[in-house]
C-alpha cells in the first residue's frame, strides 16, 4: 500500500511539473474564486444604498429635529399644572405677642386659549419651519440622488473609455509591430517608426489614464453612498442611458416649477412668517391690556381682590392680549372663620407712549417688504433657470444627430474597408484601424445619449418633479463597440415629470 501511494505522489508530482511547475496545487481554482466574487451593481441598487449614507441621513435628522421643535412648541401651549406649599409664622406684637403658624397648600393652572396668544403663534411659526425642513430634506435627498446617478452614469462612460482605450493600444502596437517589419524590409525609415512608437506609448498613457479616471468614479459613487470602496475590478456596473423623450413645452415646465421649487416655496413660507411677526406686533403695539379676574373663598378682606386670604380661595384670571386663562386654588390647613365672598375685577391699560413697540413695528413692516422681494427674487431665479436648463436639455438632443452620422460613416466605412481586404486591396490593420473607427463613433454617441439624459434628469430636478424611481437604465444595447444602429437607439418611455411634489418627506402642513 505504501508503494502504491508514493507511487500516486511521484505520478501527480510529475503532471504538475509539466503543466505548472512553479504553481503550487491549490492555485488553479484561484481564478474561479476570483471571478465569482465579482458583483454587479445597478443603479437601483445604488439608490436602495443611498438611504443609508450619512448625507440622507443627515437631512432626515434635521427634518426629525424640526418636528420635535413643532412638538415642543405644542406641549408650551397646553395645559400646565404645578403645586405648592405655604409655611408662615407671625408673632405680633413681637415683645409679648404670641407666635402664631400657618400652611397651606396650593395648586395653579394655566393654557392659552385664545387663537392670537404667543404660544398659538409659536405653533405657526414652528409649523413652517417643519414646512421649510421637508423642503431641505427634498432638496438634500434628490441632490444625493442625482449626484449617484451621474456618478453612475460617469464610470459608465469611463468603462466604455477603457474598452477604447484598450482598442487604441491594440491599434498602436498592431501598427509598430507593422512599422518595424516595413523597417527590416527597407520600405520604413527609423524616423517614421519612431512616431509609431510614439503613437503606441501615448496610447499606453491613455489607458492608463482611463483606468484611473474609472478608480476614482468608483471611489466617488461610494463616498456619496457613504461606503468603502471595493478592490478594483470586483464590482461591475451595467446598463446604459436611454435617449430622453422630448420635454414638455417650456411653459408648462415654468408654472410646474413654480407650483413646487423649494426656493419659491420657502421664500413664501418666509413672507408668512413676516406677516404673521407683523400681525403680532401690531397687536402688541395697537390692542389695550385688558384683563378679567374673578375670585372665591374666605377673604380676609372682602373689599380688595389683592388682600391675601387665610381661608380656601380659588381664583381665575384672563388676559385677552396674550390669550392666556389661569386658575389657582389654596387650602390652608387649619380651618378659618371668614365668610365666603365672591371679587370680580376688570383691569385694563393703553400704551400711549411706546417707544420699544414702535421700533419693533416698524422692523416688522420692513422684514414684510423684505420677504416679499425676496419672494419674487426667487420667482424670477426659477423661472430664469428653467429657461437654462431647457435650453440644456434641447441643445443636448439636437446634439444627437452628428454622431449619429458619424457612427453610420464609420459603419459603412467599416463595411467598405472589409470588402476591400477581401479583394485584396487591404490590410488586416486596415481593417482594425476601421473597427477603432466605429468603436469611437459609437463612443462618440454614447457620451451625447449619457449628456442629454443627464440634462433631462437636471430639467426634471429644476421642475421640481425629480424622483429615483424615475430613472430607469435599458440594457447595454449601447455598450461600447457595439454596432447598433443609430435609428434603434432606445427612447425612454417614462417621462421624467411625472411626480408630484405636493407630499413632503415626513408630510407636508
Amino acid at each position: 500500500m505504501k508503494i502504491i501511494s508514493l507511487t500516486l505522489a511521484l505520478l501527480v508530482s510529475a503532471a504538475l511539473a509539466q503543466t505548472a511547475p512553479a504553481q503550487p496545487v491549490p492555485a488553479p481554482p484561484a481564478p474561479v474564486q476570483a471571478a465569482s466574487a465579482v458583483t454587479t451593481l445597478t443603479l437601483q441598487q445604488a439608490f436602495a444604498a443611498l438611504q443609508q449614507a450619512p448625507g440622507w441621513r443627515s437631512a432626515a435628522l434635521q427634518y426629525q429635529s424640526a418636528q420635535q421643535n413643532l412638538d415642543a412648541a405644542r406641549a408650551r401651549a397646553g395645559l400646565s399644572l404645578s403645586a405648592g406649599a405655604d409655611v408662615t409664622a407671625v408673632k405680633a406684637p413681637v415683645d409679648s405677642g404670641s407666635v402664631g403658624a400657618s400652611v397651606s397648600v396650593s395648586a395653579q393652572a394655566a393654557i392659552n386659549v385664545l387663537p392670537w396668544s404667543s404660544a398659538q403663534d409659536s405653533i405657526r411659526q414652528a409649523t413652517r419651519a417643519l414646512y421649510r425642513a421637508g423642503l431641505d430634506q427634498r432638496d438634500a435627498q434628490n441632490q444625493l440622488a442625482v449626484t449617484a446617478a451621474q456618478t453612475y452614469l460617469s464610470i459608465l462612460q469611463d468603462q466604455a473609455a477603457l474598452t477604447l482605450a484598450q482598442a487604441q493600444l491594440g491599434v498602436a502596437q498592431r501598427g509598430l509591430e507593422v512599422a518595424r517589419a516595413q523597417q527590416q524590409s527597407g520600405t520604413l525609415t527609423q524616423e517614421n517608426v519612431l512616431d509609431k512608437q510614439a503613437a503606441q506609448e501615448q496610447a499606453q498613457a491613455a489607458l492608463d489614464s482611463a483606468r484611473s479616471a474609472l478608480d476614482t468614479a468608483i471611489r466617488q459613487l461610494f463616498n456619496t453612498l457613504g461606503l468603502t470602496a471595493p478592490d478594483p475590478g470586483s464590482v461591475q456596473f451595467s446598463g446604459a442611458a436611454p435617449v430622453p423623450a422630448a420635454p414638455a413645452p417650456l411653459d408648462t415646465i415654468t408654472e410646474r416649477a413654480l407650483l413646487g421649487r423649494s426656493e419659491v416655496l420657502k421664500a413664501r413660507s418666509n413672507l408668512e412668517d413676516a406677516q404673521a411677526a407683523l400681525s403680532s406686533a401690531q397687536r402688541d403695539r395697537n390692542l389695550p391690556t385688558v384683563s378679567v379676574s374673578a375670585q372665591f373663598g374666605q377673604f380676609a378682606s372682602s373689599s380688595s381682590t389683592t388682600t391675601s386670604s387665610n381661608g380656601n380661595t380659588l381664583s381665575s384670571s384672563l388676559n385677552f392680549k396674550t390669550g392666556a386663562l389661569s386658575a389657582s386654588a389654596s387650602l390652608p390647613l387649619s380651618a378659618s372663620s371668614l365668610p365666603y365672598s365672591l371679587a370680580l375685577g376688570l383691569s385694563g391699560s393703553v400704551a400711549i407712549l411706546d417707544p420699544s413697540g414702535d421700533a419693533t413695528l416698524h422692523s416688522a413692516q420692513t422684514s414684510v417688504q423684505s420677504a416679499t422681494l425676496s419672494l419674487q427674487s426667487a420667482i424670477d431665479s426659477v423661472k430664469l433657470d428653467v429657461q437654462q436648463k431647457y435650453a440644456q436639455a434641447q441643445n443636448a438632443l439636437s446634439g444627437l444627430n452628428a454622431p449619429r452620422t458619424s457612427l453610420q460613416r464609420a459603419q459603412i466605412a467599416l463595411a467598405s474597408t472589409q470588402a476591400r481586404l477581401q479583394a485584396g486591396l487591404a490590410t488586416a490593420l486596415d481593417v482594425q484601424q476601421a473597427q477603432l473607427a466605429v468603436q469611437q463613433a459609437q463612443n462618440t454617441l454614447d457620451t451625447a445619449v449619457n449628456n442629454a439624459y443627464l440634462a433631462s434628469i437636471t430639467l426634471s430636478s429644476a421642475s421640481s418633479e425629480f424622483s429615483p424611481a424615475l430613472i430607469q437604465l435599458v440594457p447595454n444595447a449601447l455598450a461600447p463597440g457595439s454596432t447598433v444602429s443609430a435609428s434603434a437607439l432606445p427612447v425612454s418611455a417614462v417621462p421624467l415629470s411625472t411626480v408630484s411634489t405636493d407630499s413632503l418627506p415626513g408630510g407636508q402642513p
